[in-house]
């Protein structure tokens, strides 16, 4: 016999009859944490995270402040040093430009590179330019791969990098065969800075319009290049350089452009003259005035032999942009500077 619950109704004992008593239904509390322990936890949270963010900046400031040689390991740069062995290219970047940049620019220029050796970039840091710390990184990959001959193309900024770099390779025994300036100025004089002439027209035309772009441009140029301070101090580092009557370029904002203020006399006049010349320019080039740059090359190197090619309506120091241009462009001055070795076919007996 099934067991079953019986409930006796109060009407069974002469009351009101009801209903039978709900089950009780069991839920979980959740926690009443107090504020204090929740604004703690958050704010452990968000230091945590800052922590954690910290490391990562300053893990691509390492990056970016590091000296390395990068040869790209692909079929063409294997052919080219089986086919051209102690030889290589190295590029180097221009202003402000990152590795990424720098490695489109070599793989734009690298099938005709590889007319003559395999190719490498060179990174090197946005804020600072240690010529020792790099000539140091260079020597390394010149051991290590045991080159002999070594081929510069300097974009922009880095044409005068590769100047006082080679010289430096060629007091330890190497041969610098060929510079191609790649809308590479010669000297200070040569770069063109419309940010600034804007500026300066403008606070003539709304008065302290000037005072405020300039403001603007340099707590940007600051910020844009914090160097690993703080954004207050960064700031504050723009807005001086940007206020300082002896620095003629708001562009030229980081200490990058004390190298580019004072060259050519870092230049020791140690390239030799059986060096090649290339001069590669858009005769209309925005930053960089193209036919000055030309005269300063020429004359600061009167004896090498030169070679000048104009890329017209390329821009500036654009093979990444403009590859087909910019390759046939190289060709041509490999031809003309470098010449490949001419093999005559043996003449056939005649019967």
């Amino acid at each position: 016999m099934t067991a079953r619950t019986v409930f006796t109704s109060k009407k069974q004992q002469g009351g009101t009859p009801q209903p039978p008593p709900a089950a009780a239904k069991h839920t979980r509390q959740v926690p009443d944490f107090p504020r204090r322990m929740f604004l703690l936890t958050m704010g452990s949270a968000a230091v945590t995270t800052g922590f954690q963010a910290n490391i990562v900046a300053d893990g691509i400031l390492t990056e970016r402040t590091q000296y390395r040689v990068t040869t790209p390991d692909n079929d063409e740069n294997r052919a080219a040093a089986d086919r051209f062995p102690g030889k290589t290219w190295y590029l180097l970047g221009g202003f402000l430009v990152s590795y990424r940049d720098t490695e489109r620019k070599l793989a734009a220029l690298q099938t005709a590179m590889n007319q003559r050796a395999p190719a490498s970039y060179i990174g090197y840091s946005n804020e600072a330019i240690d010529i020792a710390a790099l000539f140091i990184e260079i020597q390394r990959d010149v051991f290590r791969r045991k080159i002999d001959t070594v081929y510069f193309y300097g974009d922009s900024f880095g044409g005068m990098v590769a100047m006082v770099l080679g010289s430096l390779l060629t007091q330890i025994g190497l041969t610098v065969k060929l510079i191609i300036m790649g809308s590479s100025p010669s000297n200070v004089a040569d770069t063109l800075d419309p940010g600034k002439e804007y500026i300066s027209l403008a606070g003539q035309v709304v008065p302290y319009l000037g005072i405020v772009g300039r403001l603007g441009a340099g707590i940007w140029a600051g910020i844009a290049n914090p160097n690993g301070q703080g954004m207050y101090r960064a700031a504050r580092r723009g807005i001086a350089r940007s206020f300082d009557p002896n620095n003629n370029s708001l562009i030229l904002s980081t200490s990058q452009a004390t190298f580019l203020q004072a060259f050519p006399r870092q230049y020791d006049g140690g390239i030799p003259t059986s060096t090649g010349i290339g001069l590669l320019y858009d005769p209309e080039d925005f930053i960089v005035d193209a036919a000055a740059a030309r005269r300063g090359w020429e004359a600061l190197l009167p004896r090498n032999p030169l070679f000048a090619y104009d890329i017209p309506n390329t821009g500036h120091a654009s093979p990444e942009i403009h590859p087909d241009v910019y390759r046939t462009a190289l060709s041509v001055m490999l031809d003309k500077l470098d010449p490949p070795p001419i093999t005559s076919k043996p003449l056939q007996p005649i019967f």
